[in-house]
């Protein structure tokens, strides 16, 4: 069986002790991360995705072996490359190889634990300016139509966040799908489809109210993949005001997070 990079890097993980490992000089290091991303975009790209997203490499967005594996096994893995498989060893210079390892963390890291740009008391403003909390809640303020936004920025990635908001039909949660009913007894309801099955269905309508419908009770339901969260916040939301709301929704975590170094140079923001 051929060994892919995330399954060597998750043996490594089980083999090496990460204590021992050297650190990564650069880690947290916003400019080196932006070098690395470079890198990457040139030597990595084509198989894992420009994102990191995947293709004929795995993805490493959000991935758990990522976060769970130390910088210098990482970096490992990249110099040896991965016998069996299509991703050779690398013969860049050590300093480009750890800015590589940089820019691989900073894709599966929480927002929370990433430099980011802009300014989150003025993005709390955007956030309220647009009424997003009629739909989501954020410790314990705000709507329930949506998902609760108290630990977004310590569960989800930068790139998982900014794209949940200019690209929110790619990224509908579950539980949190678009549900219209029609009820044997004429009536009809609209909402989230919190959870279903083969005999009952759990909806949420948009004023909150919560029905727990029988199969039996229902003539028919349409659940699909759209949200109630508006399309067109990529384009309606200015430039700055999408990189601050991004910032409040980052700062929002279930426990505190300092953020390692570089903290009064550019921050991530796109």
């Amino acid at each position: 069986m051929r060994l892919t990079w995330l399954l060597a890097l998750s043996l490594s993980v089980c083999a090496q002790n990460p204590l021992n490992d050297p650190e990564n000089p650069v880690a947290g290091d916003v400019a080196a991360i932006e070098t690395g991303r470079k890198t990457f975009v040139n030597s990595c790209a084509a198989c894992h995705g420009a994102n990191g997203e995947g293709g004929r490499g795995p993805a490493l967005k959000e991935g758990r072996v990522i976060r769970r594996s130390s910088d210098f096994q990482m970096f490992t893995t990249i110099r040896k490359g991965v016998a069996g498989t299509d991703m050779p060893g690398s013969n860049l210079p050590d300093d480009q190889l750890w800015q590589l390892v940089a820019f691989v963390r900073s894709l599966a890291s929480p927002a929370a634990e990433t430099p980011v740009s802009g300014d989150s008391v003025k993005g709390e403003r955007v956030y309220a300016a647009n009424g997003c909390s009629a739909c989501h809640m954020i410790s314990g303020r705000g709507g329930s139509l949506g998902p609760d936004l108290s630990n977004a920025g310590g569960m989800r990635s930068y790139d998982y966040l900014r794209e949940s908001v200019v690209k929110p039909a790619e990224r509908v949660s579950q539980g949190y799908a678009k549900v219209v009913v029609k009820m044997r007894d004429g009536r009809s309801l609209e909402g989230t489809a919190r959870n279903y099955s083969n005999y009952d269905l759990q909806l949420q309508s948009r004023d909150g109210k919560l029905y727990l419908l029988n199969s039996s009770d229902i003539a028919d339901a349409t659940v699909s993949v759209q949200t109630y969260m508006p399309l067109d916040y990529g384009k309606k939301i200015a430039r700055d005001d999408l990189i601050n709301l991004l910032a409040f929704l980052s700062k929002q975590s279930a426990r505190p997070v300092e953020l390692k170094k570089n903290s009064d140079l550019q921050r991530r923001g796109r």
